[in-house]
């Protein structure tokens, strides 16, 4: 009788350690990331729309926090914003406000609180960053931000 108890409790067990091993995967953030390309450009614009970088955002509630790295700008970075499109590819306006140094390379980051709109395109790959230069204050560098694959 007691072997059937031991047996018995065995799956249990088994089923709460999967249950604990499993849950910092279950209450992860949604994670997102983007490769910093060149803008659209005209034939006239095209020399200064240039560079690299990758952003990573991670999605906790309505926050939505966002951390990367660009380099080869032709002129210095001025601003960066989050911005949402219509869907990937799509300009939009701003959402929201980055930090990015006053540099031809650097890192961005910051913080911002989406709206229940914001959210759905975000995870409709609809949401972007993008940082002007000197030479491109329409826009140098943008990444649309995508959920890994």
């Amino acid at each position: 009788m007691t072997r059937a108890r031991r047996f018995h409790g065995a799956p249990v067990a088994l089923a709460a350690t999967l249950v604990l091993a499993l849950a910092p995967a279950w209450a992860a953030a949604p994670a997102f990331q983007g490769e910093l390309d060149p803008c659209p450009s005209t034939p006239a614009t095209r020399a200064n729309v240039v560079g690299i970088g990758t952003v990573s955002a991670a999605l906790d509630g309505d926050t939505l926090t966002i951390t990367g790295t660009f380099s080869e700008l032709s002129s210095p970075a001025t601003t960066a914003h989050l911005r949402m499109g219509l869907a990937m590819g799509v300009p939009g306006p701003v959402i929201g406000e980055l930090r990015v140094p006053h540099e031809l390379a650097g890192a961005i980051s910051g913080t911002v609180t989406l709206s229940p709109e914001q959210i759905n395109a975000l995870r409709r790959n609809s949401v972007y960053v993008q940082i002007e230069s000197v030479k491109a204050p329409d826009g140098n560098l943008w990444a649309w931000l995508e959920a890994p694959r």
